[in-house]
């Protein structure tokens, strides 16, 4: 399929877009979390770029942080420190946990890109003061966006990025309404490349490609294998081999949790006059992290798309040192058991070390089923 193949060399090779950008003297901002704006971004002209990891070994950064820390900042730290990164402009983090919190501190200590920033999103949704408190931080945001663009947004330029997202997330998941049927036209370890190459590309360049993607998927002929509708949820997963490992031992990844898949574009951006307002609203309403309160709202959501799309089980993969995931995972598995929900717990490395104990014990979970 030539769109999926065009989607997945611009993720893992996007420098070429990188360099078309930078020749329109156009400004690009790395962001690190789904609660980061990035509509404020575009409205100011630039292009907001989600920052991925690798599995390569982590080098100069275990200099920097504490072994016990998260191996994905240390890995995103690592291509800091290594120059794979001086093509930003700037760099956007949230206030999730205490890795991200002092990788913002090494990061305006240590790395020499002009501007970094920190949006103080409250943890605590549907809460009236917290929303109140995060209308400030993103007016404070908006000013900062447009001080490094030296472009200024209007409301209009405003309302229009969030009419773009919102046709991206609506084209992600009519492609996700795809692996309902069993078996899905599509597999997991697809979605992710195709999300996370979404999430990447310029988004009115990213909608031309996910309309003609859905157009092929629904073409294609129904795959011949079936096995147990696996739903994967956890820490955040930038490479598919986790997933196409649980596809190789016979599961069928059917749907994902992840901050790299339903996470980013589930729910839209509801319409408002006001459209910062509207993104305040967006973003202290859903529940789609471990490091968000009540942890009710999030296992509601869970739940939604274990029905939604007929899981059978639900895989947990949590980073080592990721302690918002791995506390919140012990408490769902006891909400799924009492559902009568299979569930397996595994704690990866980001390196993906150890592999063949990982197939060893997704292989007798996807038999037990």
């Amino acid at each position: 399929m030539s769109t999926i193949d065009t989607m997945r060399d611009i993720l893992h090779n996007p420098e070429r877009l990188v360099a078309d950008w930078k020749a329109q003297g156009k400004k690009i901002v790395g962001y690190r979390c789904i609660y980061v704006p990035e509509e404020i971004i575009w409205a100011a002209g630039m292009w907001p770029y989600p920052i991925f990891g690798t599995p390569e070994a982590i080098t100069q950064a275990d200099s920097y942080f504490q072994p016990c820390t998260c191996e994905f900042i240390r890995n995103i730290f690592d291509h800091a420190l290594d120059g794979k990164l001086n093509f930003l402009d700037g760099l956007v983090l949230c206030n999730t946990c205490d890795a991200v919190r002092h990788l913002y501190d090494m990061w305006i200590t240590y790395i020499k890109v002009p501007d970094c920033h920190i949006i103080n999103n409250p943890q605590k949704m549907y809460d009236e003061s917290g929303y109140k408190y995060y209308c400030v931080e993103l007016k404070r945001f908006k000013s900062e966006m447009e001080n490094l663009s030296g472009n200024g947004i209007s409301d209009e330029s405003l309302q229009s990025a969030i009419n773009l997202h919102n046709q991206t997330r609506g084209l992600l998941k009519e492609l996700y309404s795809l692996r309902k049927k069993d078996p899905p036209l599509i597999s997991g370890g697809e979605a992710l490349d195709i999300v996370m190459a979404s999430m990447l590309m310029p988004k009115d360049k990213c909608n031309q490609q996910l309309q003609q993607l859905i157009a092929e998927v629904k073409t294609r002929e129904s795959p011949k294998t079936r096995g147990p509708r696996i739903l994967i949820t956890g820490s955040i997963i930038d490479d598919p081999t986790l997933i196409q490992l649980v596809e190789e031992v016979g599961g069928v990844v059917v749907a994902d949790d992840l901050c790299t898949t339903t996470k980013y574009f589930w729910q839209e951006v509801g319409q408002n006059k006001d459209p910062l307002d509207a993104l305040s609203r967006y973003n202290t309403e859903r529940c789609l992290c471990s490091c968000m309160h009540p942890p009710e709202r999030r296992f509601d959501y869970l739940w939604e798309l274990i029905e939604e799309f007929g899981a059978n089980g639900v895989i947990y993969f949590n980073l080592k040192y990721c302690h918002p995931f791995l506390y919140e995972a012990a408490l769902f598995r006891e909400k799924l058991a009492a559902k009568d929900v299979p569930t397996l717990m595994l704690e990866v490395d980001h390196s993906l070390s150890g592999l063949g104990q990982l197939r060893t014990r997704i292989q007798a979970f996807i038999e037990m089923l």
